[in-house]
């Protein structure tokens, strides 16, 4: 399984940051990308300085309906056909007309479901913002994605950790801990630890919390723009 970070608060020239997050997913028979970012000149310029080719996608994950991760898709969908499109069920009504006009067949998800062999949703979670998580098994242990992560980190982990019935080997994306005071963040990776052994955060987690998220899990690293890893 390979990830490649395309939209992302923090990047280096020639790449170009922008407030939002994506992330490009390679699996054996699937090309998945997560969330398109906030603004679609951004992520086609980097889609382009990566030489990365949105036409082998077969499949659009889109965490939650918040602009900085649906803003790139109109971009994204005029250069793959015929995927498919995987939203929380509160963005089907504005996705509908758009998946009709590219050909995409769209899954509206409400609970947990299974996407295929390996692939699960964490179902839309959250009393207010419905945002789901992606989680991919692989030969290390799963594998959770997150674009913000509004319910909770740790609540998505401790589902995607019971989904794929396994400890995670990692979960990776945007932890929404900016301004989180100390107390808290320290019983959040208190309860993170329960279900993962390591974090690659990026997009909303914030500088403190970062810096924190990587002392309490070794082996660890920061997202940016052009963040590639082979994870299994």
């Amino acid at each position: 399984m390979g990830v490649t970070v395309i939209y992302d608060n923090r990047a280096q020239l020639p790449l170009r940051e922008g407030w939002g997050f994506s992330v490009l997913i390679r699996l054996p028979e699937r090309v998945i990308l997560f969330d398109a970012g906030a603004d679609r000149l951004v992520l086609k310029h980097n889609v382009e300085t990566l030489g990365i080719d949105l036409s082998q996608i077969t499949d659009i994950f889109l965490s939650h309906p918040h602009c900085d991760h649906i803003g790139g898709l109109s971009y994204v969908l005029e250069e793959a056909k015929r995927v498919r499109i995987w939203a929380p069920a509160v963005m089907e009504e504005y996705l509908r007309p758009r998946a009709k006009s590219a050909k995409a067949e769209l899954f509206p998800i409400k609970g947990p479901r299974k996407l295929g062999q390996g692939l699960w949703s964490t179902g839309a979670m959250g009393r207010g913002i419905k945002e789901q998580g992606l989680v991919i098994a692989t030969e290390v242990g799963p594998i959770l994605i997150t674009g913000c992560a509004h319910p909770g980190v740790h609540r998505l982990a401790a589902r995607a950790a019971s989904l794929a019935g396994a400890r995670l080997r990692a979960v990776l994306g945007g932890f929404h801990l900016a301004g989180i005071d100390t107390e808290r963040l320290s019983a959040l990776i208190e309860a993170l630890g329960e279900s993962t052994s390591a974090v690659f955060p990026g997009h909303c987690t914030g500088k403190a919390p970062t810096e924190a998220l990587l002392a309490a899990f070794p082996g660890s690293e920061a997202l940016r723009v052009g963040f590639s890893r082979e994870l299994a």
